[in-house]
């Protein structure tokens, strides 16, 4: 709903503010009794307060009068356009209106006062407001049908819906002959909003209106009644309607008039209530004669209640029995399902570290390969200088020729030397030949050693070389002398184990397998005699798959399957007691339907034979086996699991590259979803052909047999000829330094010899031919050095060569190492795997257990069901009789139904006593305790009314007093102070209890206690005062806009030109505040011209000989 917007504040507001006294204000803490008489108390005298008042607001006139006051238009409800049609004397009429002072002037019979008529028509006034006309269609104009009557009013700031109506809102009035009336109100568009005359209400009421006020809009004879002929009780009745506190006295009275109506009413009541209190006692005191009897009925009701639900109770009890065993039953199921979860968690656990294994075998491998690369690197290396160490051998063997060809040259220019020796020998008798001889000899003999010295070395060099590759061959062959023993001997035990499995040894199974299997056949059992163990009724197709299969299957071949979990327990005793790890299985036969792959994959289900049920159905559950298929070839096995075939999860291939052992290729892992198999190795524990893998087996002794004993030849020649390389050795050591002493022998004496030859001078042509020897002698040293670094060259290499081959054998040992390391990781993952088929059997014995424990948590629940049901059916019986009640440990069935059987005794008794006619003095009761009850409760309501009323009219009947007390004060002072513009002395005096309103006037400020009464004032000097009573009432409404026609009608010419300056001065302090005055006078004549707040509307002049208005009477 839309608010109603405040009465704007007036002056006299203002001051109620500045005193404190406004709103809540006015009242003290302590409770005012104030009534209607006290609120007519205040005279024409005023007191201390007043004159305090009267002083704060002439101070505040004088300022409002002298300073520059700046004035803004109102944001909604002043006036801005009047349009008539067919109204009146107008057939057509616009009149534009300015937001502050409008003086309307025009001849007489222009039809001014038609204005404000239609003004207070539009704005949903009745005709007989305006004393102008009788009814509605009197105002139409004398020869039309229908009128028309436009109201334009400002809406801005905050004005009325300012989203729909936008700043101006258009109220449209039409009626015509027929009486009929209709509004329509517009936005400034034009566009209709509404048809309502309640639209119409709620703009009146929020912008303050007040089209019915009367001094809003005083027409023409309002105004010379009010100007002229206005009594003072005339004036007071104008001021109480003007600030509408005549409306609101009136509204107070209807209040009291309630109260009073509703004191009739109390005092009519009270006497009704005590007949009624009467009727009451009366019947309450037959009403006590039955109270015994039926406290006894209630007992027995209240027992048979109870006893009914005892009932309840004891089936409750029922069903709590059953809902703690299902309960417990439940408790213990989720303990299995912890243990099944933990299961699975280990399962994961062992899955993760085969993954680990795998991935460190495959570390492994990645490791070896690049030290394989560089094994082929080494190779690559020992090919290139085996080349560079032929090619040295050819230069060296060049370098050779060069040497033979100088030697040669060296010994014919010997020779030469010889002759001349001999020439000299024969001069000398032969003694410097001699010598010459002697040196000649001396120098073969040392060339001869050191060739011997020479070839001495390479010989040990050689010998080096050979025993270093031969060392790194024996450790090789010793190693594969040890892993092919071990080879063998466990080919020897596959052999013995198939043999003694064909004579029918069962400890294949396990040890004390035969003592267990006579001790079941003693026992007796509850379902049958336990089946296994399992692999006594599985044999399998092909052989090729054996070891493989084998291995996948585990413990599960040498387990034994029981039919009820009595058994199992009993059979798993008897392992304990035989020492065996056999593993016992539980099954419950119950059916279940194989989900295997197309017939195009072999399974390991398809490719064995199984003879028993019980034992096929075990190898599904644990090994799903049929969900498993066998494919030859690696690759293919990889393509095939990689299309994700239905109903596959593990693929099994043979590993070509390591005899026995294979691949298990898992779906849902993305690449590298593979693990080693490491295959079976023992005896077999599926029923195959036991001759075929005899066969097999005896082949595998005698080709494990002669590889041992083809590498302990090699061996054995290796190490004879190592034992002969070092005794060679040592032997050239001891040559090796028998050489070199000869040769140091052989220097001495050479050099001796020369010193003896260079003392003698006649040895010229010796000397020449030495010389030349000497000089053959140096090209000679020279290829022979040439021939000395060659070999030191082929040294080098073949010292290059060994190191070479050396690296090469210590590179082959850490392969030799890695791959030795890459099997012991394979045996971790074969543990691994070997965990979790451990963790998978204990994963099926749970679920075993969870299946019984499903089974029984089923029969409890059903049972807790009947007892629930059975409940349910004795609750709702019992709802029907009572609702429940509480029960204590003495409320049993059998003891209510005794305290049953005593108290109908005894109201058996009692109702002989009374008789009948109990229920009616009950129901009589009943009804005039309620009546009574009834009365008192509407008597305190309207008590309560009665007392809000009183309290309500109090306070605001003195609310009312201090509204009227100081808006009167602010009227007097109002009144006074416009009379000072003409320097008259004038007064209101107020009598509200006599209801008049005096004016008292004194037409000079001359010091005098004298005042005139209007009555001896001249025309002009009356008119003038009523101009300033009317400015002074109309200071204190909170209508947007004021309207007067004709004030100046018996004002003289000075007097008329003060009241229209004191009118504009009055409505320039009136801020916000829109008037409207209509007068026959040219007001520019006055000194009054159109200015920025100040508005001349001149009407057009009458029709031609037209004295009157056109009006309907």
């Amino acid at each position: 709903m839309l608010a109603k917007r405040p009465r704007s504040k007036t002056q006299s507001e203002a001051a109620l503010e500045q005193q404190g006294l406004e709103g809540d204000g006015i009242q003290s803490n302590k409770k005012r009794k104030t009534t209607e008489s006290q609120a007519n108390v205040e005279d024409d005298s005023a007191d201390s307060g007043e004159e305090a008042l009267y002083f704060e607001q002439s101070q505040l006139m004088a300022v409002n009068g002298t300073a520059p006051r700046g004035n803004e238009p109102a944001d909604y409800g002043t006036i801005e356009l009047i349009r008539l049609e067919n109204f009146m004397c107008h057939p057509c009429l616009e009149m534009k209106f300015g937001p502050f002072m409008n003086f309307v002037v025009g001849q007489n019979g222009s039809g001014k006062s038609a204005v404000l008529t239609a003004l207070t028509l539009c704005l949903g006034a009745k005709a007989t407001a305006t004393n102008r006309g009788g009814n509605i269609r009197s105002f139409i104009k004398e020869g039309e049908h229908m009128a028309v009557v436009e109201v334009h009013l400002r809406n801005r700031g905050d004005g009325f819906k300012k989203d729909i109506y936008g700043e101006t809102i258009i109220v449209q009035r039409t009626f015509n002959r027929d009486g009929a009336t209709s509004y329509k109100i517009k936005a400034k568009s034009g566009k209709v909003i509404s048809v309502a005359k309640k639209e119409l209400s709620d703009i009146i009421d929020y912008m303050s209106l007040q089209v019915d006020n009367p001094m809003t809009v005083l027409s023409q004879d309002l105004a010379r009644q009010f100007l002229s002929n206005s009594t003072d009780e005339d004036k007071y009745k104008f001021f109480m309607k003007g600030v509408q506190l005549d409306d609101l006295y009136a509204l107070y009275q209807a209040l009291k008039s309630q109260q009073a109506s509703i004191d009739g009413v109390l005092e009519s009541k009270a006497e009704d209530i005590r007949e009624l209190k009467e009727d009451k006692e009366a019947a309450e005191k037959k009403f006590k004669l039955l109270q015994q009897t039926e406290d006894l009925r209630n007992n027995v009701n209240d027992l048979l209640l109870k006893h009914v639900w005892a009932q309840v109770s004891e089936s409750k009890s029922n069903l709590d029995a059953a809902n703690k065993k299902l309960f417990d039953s439940q408790k213990t199921k989720e303990e299995l399902n912890m243990k099944l979860e933990n299961a699975d968690a280990t399962i994961k656990t062992w899955e993760q570290k085969i993954s680990q294994a795998l991935e460190a075998v495959e570390s492994s491998s990645d490791s070896v390969n690049p030290l394989k690369d560089e094994k082929k690197e080494l190779e690559e290396l020992l090919l290139s200088n085996r080349r560079k160490l032929e090619k040295a051998q050819d230069e060296g063997r060049e370098v050779h020729g060069h040497v033979k060809t100088t030697k040669q040259k060296v010994e014919k220019a010997q020779r030469d030397v010889d002759t001349e020796n001999q020439r000299l020998a024969d001069a000398d008798n032969g003694k410097h030949a001699g010598l010459v001889e002697e040196k000649e000899r001396l120098l073969k003999e040392k060339e001869r050693l050191e060739l011997e010295l020479n070839d001495l070395d390479e010989n040990i060099k050689t010998q080096q070389n050979t025993n270093h590759d031969n060392k790194a061959k024996l450790d090789e062959l010793r190693d594969q002398v040890q892993q092919k023993e071990t080879s063998l001997r466990g080919a020897r035990d596959a052999l013995r184990q198939l043999t003694t499995n064909r004579s029918g040894d069962l400890n294949v199974y396990g040890p004390n397998i035969s003592k267990l299997l006579q001790a079941i056949g003693r026992t007796s059992w509850k379902a049958g005699k336990p089946i296994g163990p399992i692999g006594l009724f599985v044999k399998l197709k092909d052989k090729k798959w054996s070891s493989i299969i084998e291995r996948q299957l585990a413990r599960v071949l040498t387990g034994f399957i029981t039919l009820s979990l009595e058994d199992k327990d009993r059979l798993i005793s008897l392992t304990r007691e035989y020492k065996c790890s056999n593993i016992v299985f539980y099954t419950n036969r119950i059916s279940f339907q194989l989900k295997e792959p197309s017939s195009e994959y072999l399974t390991v289900l398809r490719a064995l034979e199984i003879d028993n049920e019980e034992a096929r159905r075990t190898l599904v559950m644990m090994n799903q086996i049929e969900q498993t298929i066998l494919v030859e070839d690696h690759i293919q096995g990889r393509r095939v699991m990689e299309k994700s075939p239905e109903n596959v999860r593990f693929c099994y291939s043979i590993n070509k590259n390591r005899r026995g052992n294979g691949f298990n290729i898992k779906m849902g892992q993305g690449s590298g979803g593979v693990d080693p198999i490491i295959g079976w190795n023992k005896a077999p524990r599926m029923a195959t052909s036991i001759e075929e893998q005899i066969k097999f087996a005896e082949a595998n002794v005698t080709t494990k047999d002669l590889e041992l004993a083809e590498a302990r030849t090699k061996y054995t020649e290796l190490e004879s000829a190592d034992v002969a390389y070092h005794r060679s050795l040592t032997e050239h050591k001891k040559q090796k330094q028998r050489y070199k002493t000869d040769i140091q022998r052989i220097d001495d004496k050479i050099e001796d010899i020369t010193q003896k030859l260079e003392q003698d001078n006649s040895n010229r042509e010796l000397i020449r031919l030495e010389a030349a020897v000497e000089a053959h002698e140096l090209t000679y040293q020279t290829y022979a050095k040439q021939q000395a670094d060659n070999l030191a060259e082929r040294q080098r290499l073949s010292r290059i060569q060994t190191d070479l081959e050396a690296e090469l054998k210590n590179l082959n040992a850490k392969i030799d190492e890695f791959e030795t390391h890459a099997d012991s990781l394979q045996n971790i993952h074969t543990v691994a795997i070997q965990q979790k088929e451990k963790a998978v059997l204990l994963s099926a014995e749970i679920i075993q257990k969870i299946e019984l424990q499903d089974a029984k948590i089923l029969e409890l629940a059903n049972t807790a069901k009947e007892a629930e049901e059975h409940l349910g059916d004795q609750t709702a019986e019992a709802k029907k009789v009572g609702p429940e009640v509480s029960l204590s440990a003495d409320d049993t069935t059998q003891k209510i139904e005794a305290r049953l059987d005593q108290l109908e005794a005894e109201i058996r008794k009692k109702d002989a006593r009374i008789g009948a006619s109990g229920e009616n003095v009950a129901k009589d009761c009943r009804e005039k305790t309620e009546k009574y009850n009834a009365a008192r409760g509407e008597v305190a309501d309207l008590e309560k009314v009665h007392q809000a009323l009183q309290q309500a009219f109090e306070e605001r009947m003195e609310r009312w007093g201090y509204f009227r007390k100081y808006i009167s004060v602010q009227a007097r002072y109002q009144f006074r102070f416009l009379m000072s513009e003409r320097e008259f002395d004038g007064k209101l005096a107020f009598d509200h209890k006599r209801g008049i309103l005096q004016l008292r006037v004194q037409p000079s400020q001359q010091a005098t206690d004298t005042q005139r009464n209007t009555k001896t004032l001249s025309g002009g000097e009356k008119s003038f005062s009523q101009i300033c009573l009317l400015l002074a009432l109309w200071e204190a409404m909170g209508s947007p806009f004021r309207c007067l026609d004709e004030f100046d009608v018996f004002m003289d010419a000075v007097n008329r030109g003060v009241s229209m300056g004191l009118i504009i001065k009055a409505a320039r302090n009136s801020v916000g505040k829109q008037f409207i005055l209509i007068t026959p006078q040219d007001v520019s004549t006055k000194g009054i011209d159109e200015t920025a707040d100040v508005r001349i509307v001149r009407m057009p002049d009458p029709q031609r000989n037209q004295t009157r208005l056109q009006v309907r009477r």
